[in-house]
């Protein structure tokens, strides 16, 4: 049934795969299976690791250095599902790990696929579950483990609508390793075993603080023309309507402060527009970052639209007040711990389900400012444009909080050493 399905989604979708080869030939043409880099890497144990999109990358990167770091002489490879993850794994990797695009779930793509990694263990990242991928998996004996799990109340209510469907996929699992509990009682609500469903945190934290560079930081403090002593206010992610209403929560805030800068960066492009548009309507002057970068344009005005992908976390290093979006609309919010990593308090609003436990974690250090709408974060950042040295203390708690979520790449290469031990590899066994 899967592959009629499959099959007839495929061929409806001809059109638009032959413009995706057309735009971006070695990603999709990997996607079926003709990989570029197509030789084997060579090497033992084989580590195939998978990770759908850039946010997952993020976390798969800390567990592939640790892997490599324990086991140099390993083969790591690792898939990714869309063309921008993949291209931020290229440039994150080192050249000993090897960067493929995901093959689609199609029995022969997958079949190639296997002759080019011969893996002797997979292990996905956060919540993909391939049906013909897992079959053949099992037929050849290969073990698969999840890593950074991550099942949400809604997505666990949609896959018990498919139950039968993917209990056997779940039940395969000689591993999963949750992000949280919560995320491990769903996956045991939905038929994974009980006395192979961990809780071992995500590997994302142990990436951040490695990320901090304060010679990046450096260098757009001196593209924007941003004083050290001038506030900088940086919204991030910003999703639908909060890419207008911090806009105007800046507005009023500059009001206050005049040496005040406002770098705002919405999580999708698309949104520049609009927002230029608000700012046209009422006649505020703006700046794009990429004509600040190039040197087309010095900045004049306190607001900077940043219509580039890829360098929000750098941005974190300049903000006096960092607010994380997706929070104040009802997305679930994104990475609310970047900031963290650079030592900043967050702010951020109501809508925090996709990130409930760092919420937790950074409110039980004294590390976040939550709010309700952008009223209340204009109040809380009027009082706090004027004590920035006392919200100094509170980016300090932010940092312990993030520390205090570390470690979880270094437990992943134990659990994956000791299952290569338990299956392919006896000498190998590593205890966290």
């Amino acid at each position: 049934m899967y592959n009629l399905f499959l099959n007839s989604l495929g061929y409806g979708a001809v059109p638009y795969l032959w413009t995706k080869l057309r735009d971006d030939p070695g990603f999709f043409r990997g996607r079926l299976g003709f990989f570029d880099a197509g030789s084997p890497r060579q090497g033992k144990p084989r580590i195939w690791f998978h990770a759908a999109s850039v946010g997952e990358v993020t976390g798969a990167i800390p567990t592939c250095h640790a892997l490599k770091n324990e086991l140099p002489g390993a083969a790591v490879c690792l898939t990714v599902g869309t063309p921008q993850g993949f291209r931020f794994a290229r440039r994150q990797l080192p050249l000993d790990i090897q960067v493929l695009p995901f093959p689609l779930d199609f029995p022969w793509v997958l079949k190639r696929t296997f002759r080019v990694i011969k893996p002797d263990l997979y292990a996905a990242f956060e919540s993909e579950f391939w049906p013909n991928l897992f079959h053949l998996l099992k037929r050849k004996g290969v073990p698969a483990m999840l890593l950074n799990g991550r099942i949400s109340d809604r997505s666990a209510a949609a896959y018990r609508v498919l139950r039968p469907f993917f209990e056997p996929i779940f039940r395969q699992f000689q591993w999963l390793a949750m992000h949280a509990e919560t995320d491990r009682v769903n996956a045991v609500s939905l038929g994974a075993p009980a006395d192979r469903t961990l809780v071992l945190g995500s590997s994302k934290y142990d990436g951040l603080s490695s990320r901090v560079n304060s010679a990046r930081v450096d260098y757009w403090r001196e593209k924007l023309r941003i004083s050290p002593h001038s506030p900088a206010v940086v919204g991030g992610s910003l999703r639908g309507m909060e890419c207008i209403e911090l806009l105007r929560v800046f507005r009023s805030l500059y009001a206050l402060n005049s040496e005040a800068v406002g770098i705002f960066v919405p999580r999708h492009l698309h949104r520049i527009p609009a927002m230029v548009e608000w700012l046209q309507e009422r006649g505020i002057s703006y700046h794009l970052l990429s004509n600040l970068e190039k040197g087309s344009e010095e900045r004049l005005s306190p607001i900077v639209l940043v219509d580039r992908i890829g360098i929000l976390f750098d941005l974190y290093g300049l903000g006096s007040l960092v607010f994380c979006g997706g929070t104040l609309e009802p997305v679930g919010g994104h990475n609310i711990l970047e900031p963290a990593a650079w030592k900043k308090p967050v702010f951020y609003g109501p809508y925090l389900k996709k990130v409930e436990h760092e919420h937790r974690i950074l409110q039980a250090f004294g590390g976040s400012f939550p709010v309700r709408d952008g009223e209340d974060l204009l109040d809380l950042w009027k009082y706090w444009i004027v004590h920035l040295p006392k919200l100094n203390i509170h980016g300090e708690n932010a940092g312990r909080a993030l520390e205090s979520l570390s470690g979880a790449a270094s437990r992943h290469v134990a659990l994956i050493m000791n299952t290569l031990s338990e299956t392919r590899y006896p000498a190998l066994t590593r205890h966290a």
